[in-house]
């Protein structure tokens, strides 16, 4: 799907049941300092906080994540939706984020991994999720991988 075409029926249901799964796993983890939903389809799950683009409200977004030294690596798959999923796009806006990771906080910074880089943490997470190459399959768009490195 380019910027310019009509979301599928598909996609546009698919938006409101991610829309809404995700602020189930946001309260549950949040509600229990981070003890409950660590884990999601075999996967590490942060929350990732931003700013929205239009709004400058602060959103949360659960994701599932690896390590690449300090930093934290996660897919803009959206959930196998054929466009950039509305997190991706407000760190391009403006990179400075957080995540939380069993209740605790750290400031980060967002950023593309590196074409060198894309292969092997690609990867990673499909060790971790399989769902990624299945999600590739179904859209036209290149997944993007983020790079959320901590700040200080």
């Amino acid at each position: 799907m380019t910027a310019t075409s009509t979301p599928t029926r598909k996609d546009r249901a698919l938006t409101v049941v991610t829309k809404y799964a995700a602020k189930v796993h946001v309260t549950l983890a949040r509600r229990s300092g981070g003890r409950l939903v660590r884990t999601f389809r075999g996967g590490d799950l942060l929350l990732l906080s931003h700013t929205g683009r239009t709004s400058g409200r602060t959103y949360t977004t659960p994701a599932l994540f690896v390590r690449d030294g300090e930093d934290y690596v996660v897919a803009a798959s959206n959930g196998g939706i054929d466009s950039e999923p509305q997190w991706w796009l407000n760190l391009q806006a403006d990179p400075r984020g957080a995540v939380e990771i069993g209740g605790r906080r750290t400031e980060v910074l967002a950023s593309q991994v590196s074409e060198a880089d894309r292969q092997r943490l690609w990867d990673a997470l499909m060790a971790k999720c399989p769902t990624y190459d299945d999600y590739q399959s179904t859209v036209s768009r290149r997944i993007s991988l983020v790079r959320l490195s901590p700040v200080g």
